[in-house]
């Protein structure tokens, strides 16, 4: 047995990545430490771990937990994020998996990243699979899940939507919208101009104009951040990011 103690009390994401980095078997578990994951399921997660699969997923078919604070807000996030990333899970947020070692080797989690590692894993392409789970009470310790969890649980899901979109390619997004804005601006001046000009009318104080102005300066802003964006990006990027493999075949 080996039990890594960190020097102070980092994030849970930090915390997992420690462990996954450590770790020397090909397969690896994970549980919360609360008591309600039963561990008595591990041997039916394993009996899903084929040569197809790289995940088995747990699944709280029967969550011993508040309906309001706890079981509600999964429900929306395993339903935003099958929407949002694809992730076709019923349980998205559980944490009695089991991993093949190739899988979380290759992924990095900041902040409360663990909560996607799912949606992470499924978009550098390794396969899953879920597995009803026994789901016990709480008998001890408190519940950090609330309010403020749920509101920034929802902006890393919008975040990683983004991530998984434009993570290597950020100036689509950004000239995209900066050219949708130049048009816009280039429209409205267009029909300024003849608005002054063939029918004489005064545009000085019109909301117009000011309108035109911004979209025009909004929408250099937005090609000057794609390009800054995406100079970051490819100085930043290595090429083991930009792939996943699964096995290498050799001709004897």
């Amino acid at each position: 047995m080996k039990i890594i103690q960190l020097r102070k009390r980092f994030e849970k994401s930090a915390a997992l990545v420690a462990g996954f980095r450590l770790t020397e078997g090909d397969i690896v578990i994970t549980l919360d430490g609360d008591g309600q994951d039963d561990p008595h399921n591990i041997p039916h997660l394993l009996e899903k771990l084929t040569e197809d699969i790289d995940v088995v997923c747990g699944w709280r078919y029967n969550r011993k937990d508040s309906y309001l604070l706890k079981k509600l807000p999964s429900w929306i996030y395993n339903k935003l994020n099958r929407a949002f990333n694809k992730v076709n899970l019923h349980d998205s947020d559980c944490m009695l998996r089991v991993y093949r070692k190739e899988a979380i080797s290759e992924i990095v989690l900041l902040g409360g990243d663990h909560r996607y590692i799912p949606a992470i894993l499924l978009n550098r392409g390794f396969k899953f699979a879920e597995v009803k789970v026994n789901h016990r009470k709480r008998y001890s310790g408190k519940s950090k899940y609330g309010i403020k969890r749920i509101i920034t649980g929802f902006s890393d899901l919008i975040t990683f939507r983004f991530l998984f979109r434009y993570g290597h390619r950020p100036m689509r997004l950004f000239s995209s919208m900066g050219l949708l804005s130049i048009l816009l601006a280039l429209a409205s001046g267009i029909y300024l101009l003849v608005v002054k000009y063939a029918y004489g009318e005064d545009i000085g104080t019109r909301p117009l104009l000011l309108l035109t102005i911004l979209l025009g300066v909004a929408g250099f802003q937005f090609l000057f951040t794609g390009f800054l964006a995406e100079l970051i990006v490819r100085q930043k990027t290595t090429a083991s990011s930009l792939y996943s493999i699964k096995k290498v075949h050799k001709n004897k």
